[in-house]
Order: structure tokens, then sequence, then C-alpha cells
């Protein structure tokens, strides 16, 4: 499976620490055998799903049968939130 990945997700992975950023980058190893904390999600983000490392969520979806995208990845306590308010403010843009 091949994972790509968003420019904020790009960017966050390399700011992180060192030993976060090996956990991290071993959990993606693991999402490309569809292994690890996976969990599709419902209501707004229907369609999407997280990845789990500890505190920080990584927001995904299957692009097609054998390519990942990251969209979105930061810790538990805003995540959400804050990719709703993107997500919301891509749909109106477009409408």
């Amino acid at each position: 499976m091949k994972i790509s990945a968003s420019e904020q997700v790009s960017a966050w992975l390399c700011a992180l620490p060192p030993q976060t950023k090996r956990r991290v980058r071993l959990a993606l190893r693991g999402l490309a055998k569809n292994r690890g904390d996976i969990k599709g999600l419902r209501g707004p983000l229907e369609g999407f799903c997280r990845l789990r490392v500890g505190g920080i969520r990584i927001l995904f979806r299957q692009t097609s049968p054998r390519e990942i995208l990251l969209d979105y990845a930061s810790t538990r306590d805003v995540i959400y939130e804050l990719y709703e308010q993107i997500l919301a403010n891509r749909r109106g843009r477009k409408g």
C-alpha cells in the first residue's frame, strides 16, 4: 500500500521530536499493512479513518485500492474539531 501525505502532515511530522517521530513512522509502516490502532470515523468526518499513536491522531482516507492519503495530523484534544472546521471551509468555498 502506498501512503502519501498532505503538506500539513509532512510539515507536522518534520517538526516532531525524534522519539515521537520514530513512533509515528513505525505506526505508518503498520498502516501500510493495514495494522495498528485504526478506526473509521462517523458524523461530519464520515469517510475518514484515524490512526492513533498515543495522544496523536492522523486522519486519513483510502483514495484507491492501493493508496492512502494522510490528510491531517495533530493531538487528540484538537484534531477532530479543527479538521471539521477545515472541511466546512473547503465546502463553503466550493458552493
